[in-house]
């Protein structure tokens, strides 16, 4: 995950993995997946792109007393159970049955990995049925998911996919590559790629809907992949082993069309590669999605006729490209469709997706990027703390003790020491967050920070998930980027939050008892703050954000430090000048857009508040503003710490 920490995962373990008195209950789960460009590449050891999908297969654990595994999926029948012995792994093995359940016990087993009890597991699962979808690497994804926190081995999401390919392929001596075991863990858009650091890159997300259309045709896995593979593969190798020196006039008419298909549907995903998550004017990707399609239709020969009529039916209601996915021979497609400014048309998507649903049989979802594997998400409220500034200007503090103007000039300004018991003031923050109803923080630190995470792993907050996001500052600049692009690394580095709103605040503010706990009501929302009480020196007011809330109560208008002049037109006709505080709250995806679309202020960084008004001027009565009254304690400037102390004092 790059700077941030894998905290989560120790948290985990120490609370989670540990053997307790009573038997751990808990939900794991894993997405589905949809292949993009790259088509039946992977096993040929070239990129395909991948992306996670919002259709998960979650499995429900329950630890048992004795050694033995009892699985069950209830939606799907009675018939659908079975029961392994964790002593007599091999008793469980059926002849030419490819258990891969069993496959991941043994492989466990044999690494001295296997967990000391046995457990319940009740399986269900969104991903269609042998679609195309990768639901059997979902849930075997899932599977060791839950094996790995019942014994407390919780591996790195690439590790995890690793483990998931040599129980499903490997273990079988089966076809196929790794581009789903990966999409599965890992999740997000991915560019699948064995020449890649650990076997992929990261992509961002694209700028474009889809509509998944479920054929309920099973899919021939087996079959086409065999031909599909081996029959490219023993091609290569008979002639040089590189695709663009193969010499077609030496080939049959067959042949000639496999080897020219694959080096065309490698170029198209190249192309898609560079083009993803950009806004293109005379966008290209649908265009080159259907004529993926008709390689694979034309070509590798795996669509069917019920394919080809909902992709026509997709194209003709609006879609800009379609295509089939997955192993072919049944299964699924994809549609794609442009978004207008940025923003879904939800009237194409609809059209889309019941012009899909009126072909008999067929079944439709919108789908969306989506976090990868879960070992069970307890995350509650989580909160992004923005703790990076300095405290170089508390130097200018007087009348402090020598070991305070010590720590004054050397310590991060979040960390200072405060109150009567002398506690960082970030350890104080934390504790109040806690306390209104989160158990998880982001905290984002600077770059030569090195004392924040020392002190919290040496006085840990119990129950508490504290993660760390690092902001470094450019070459050119003597100071970081501003408090969007804070924001932006952290979502960035915290994909698993993407199911979840996201609130930010400062790491140098107090803000009165009962906000955190009051935005958490909401999923959109800021607080605005009646600037006559917030309690601090009357100069610093008008360093804060003021804002302007329409009567239905949402936000109208946020503007940054204004001037004098700006002041009183924000002034509500109550009589009450309201500020922000930087305490905002959006749901994930809506912020990681908001901050990436943040211009440069005046001010020569990315403001937080710049990027929530733009945001909010696109989305207007979308986020609410909460009006609230009260004390703040804020040590942005050396008056304010010399308030602070008198105050807690």
């Amino acid at each position: 995950m790059g700077l941030v920490t894998f905290q989560f995962q120790t948290f985990l373990l120490f609370l989670l993995c540990m053997d307790p008195i009573v038997n751990r209950k808990f939900t794991v789960s894993a997405p589905g997946r949809v292949c993009l460009f790259g088509e039946h590449q992977d096993y040929l050891g070239m990129p395909s792109i991948v992306m996670a999908v919002n259709l998960r297969c979650r499995i429900e654990i329950e630890e048992r007393a004795d050694r033995r595994v009892v699985w069950t999926s209830p939606k799907l029948g009675e018939e659908y159970y079975g029961e392994y012995d964790l002593d007599f792994l091999e008793d469980s093995v059926v002849d030419d049955l490819q258990d891969h359940k069993l496959a991941a016990l043994i492989l466990a087993r044999d690494r001295g990995l296997l967990p000391k009890k046995g457990w319940n597991a009740t399986i269900e699962s969104d991903v269609p049925f042998q679609a195309g979808c990768s639901s059997s690497s979902a849930l075997l994804v899932a599977w060791i998911a839950s094996m790995q926190r019942l014994s407390g081995n919780i591996t790195s999401r690439i590790e995890l996919a690793n483990q998931a390919f040599e129980a499903e392929v490997t273990y079988f001596n089966a076809p196929g590559g790794n581009m789903d075991q990966i999409a599965c863990a890992v999740g997000g858009t991915l560019r699948v790629d064995p020449n890649a650091t650990d076997g992929y890159v990261e992509l961002q997300d694209p700028s474009f809907d889809f509509i998944l259309g479920d054929s309920n045709v099973p899919k021939d896995t087996i079959g086409i992949l065999s031909r599909c593979k081996f029959d490219r593969l023993n091609i290569l190798e008979s002639h040089g082993g590189d695709w663009d020196e193969i010499d077609i006039s030496r080939l049959n008419q067959t042949d000639v069309g496999l080897v020219k298909g694959t080096i065309r549907n490698r170029d198209i995903e190249r192309i898609a590669a560079s083009k993803l998550g950009r806004v293109e004017i005379d966008n290209i990707l649908g265009p080159l999605m259907s004529e993926h399609h008709g390689i694979l239709r034309d070509v590798l020969d795996i669509s069917t006729p019920r394919i080809e009529l909902m992709c026509d039916a997709a194209l003709s209601n609006g879609a800009i490209g379609a295509k089939i996915f997955g192993s072919g021979g049944g299964g699924c497609m994809l549609a794609m469709i442009e978004r207008i400014k940025g923003f879904q048309d939800h009237e194409t998507i609809a059209k889309v997706k019941s012009s899909i649903e009126a072909i008999d049989g067929t079944m439709a979802y919108h789908v969306v990027s989506e976090h990868g594997v879960s070992w069970g998400d307890e995350t509650v409220n989580p909160v992004i703390i923005l703790a990076a500034g300095a405290s170089s200007r508390m130097k200018k503090v007087t009348g402090v003790d020598e070991v305070t103007a010590q720590e004054l000039i050397s310590r991060p300004k979040a960390m200072l020491r405060v109150g009567r018991k002398n506690t960082p003031f970030l350890d104080l923050l934390i504790r109040r967050i806690k306390s209104e109803g989160s158990n998880c923080v982001i905290v984002v630190i600077g770059e030569n920070d090195t004392f924040t995470k020392e002190y919290f792993n040496a006085n840990p907050i119990e129950g508490f998930d504290i993660r760390y996001a690092v902001q470094t500052t450019p070459s050119n600049r003597t100071k970081p980027l501003g408090t969007a692009q804070a924001v932006q690394i952290s979502l960035a580095e915290n994909k698993d939050l993407h199911s979840h709103s996201i609130v930010v605040c400062n790491g140098d503010n107090m803000p009165p008892k009962g906000s955190f706990s009051e935005i958490f009501k909401f999923d959109c929302a800021m607080l605005a703050y009646d600037s006559a009480n917030l309690g601090m020196p009357n100069d610093r007011v008008s360093a804060f954000a003021v804002v302007r809330m329409s009567d239905d109560g949402s936000l109208e208008e946020i503007v940054e430090k204004p001037d004098a002049n700006q002041i009183p037109n924000f002034i509500q006709d109550d009589g009450v000048l309201r500020v922000s505080m930087n305490i905002f709250k959006l749901p994930f995806s809506e912020f990681t857009q908001a901050v990436a679309n943040c211009p440069m202020s005046k001010r020569n960084e990315l403001e937080l508040p710049i990027a929530i008004g733009i945001w909010n001027s696109e989305n207007l009565g979308a986020m609410r503003a909460i009006p609230f009254s009260g004390e703040f304690l804020d040590l942005t400037h050396p008056s304010d710490f010399e308030f602070v102390l008198n105050k807690l004092q």
